[in-house]
């Protein structure tokens, strides 16, 4: 392989990563990956995160499901808290909707680059 196209490897590379310098609160999540219902709902929920951000580090922060247990139909993100302690973490919540209501809030804690 060239030195450009290592270069070039290295920087598709760096795309697929969020960088914590490149978020902003409020701003919102893509979340691509469907939820199913089978296993726990909180890996779920990192693994969506996980997914977004390129990082194998995040944590289930917190889980609330007041609609008794129903499986979303769609899942929407924002980000709710970026940790201004040098840890580059960001906090990131997730709405799930089943039936037109809200059937799950989830935050996740996330290591960026």
């Amino acid at each position: 392989m060239s030195l450009a196209q290592t270069r070039f490897a290295h920087n598709i590379e760096a795309r697929s990563h969020v960088r914590f310098s490149d978020i902003r609160l409020g701003q919102p999540v893509s979340l691509t990956q469907s939820v199913d219902g089978a296993g726990a709902i909180g890996d779920c929920m990192c693994d969506l995160v996980r997914q977004w951000s390129g990082s194998p580090r995040a944590s289930l922060v917190s889980l609330h499901q007041p609609a008794g247990g129903l499986t979303p139909d769609t899942v929407a993100g924002h980000v709710l808290a970026r940790h201004l302690d040098g840890s580059n973490q960001a906090d990131v919540e997730i709405l799930g909707r089943a039936q037109d209501i809200i059937c799950l809030r989830a935050v996740v804690r996330v290591a960026l680059a």
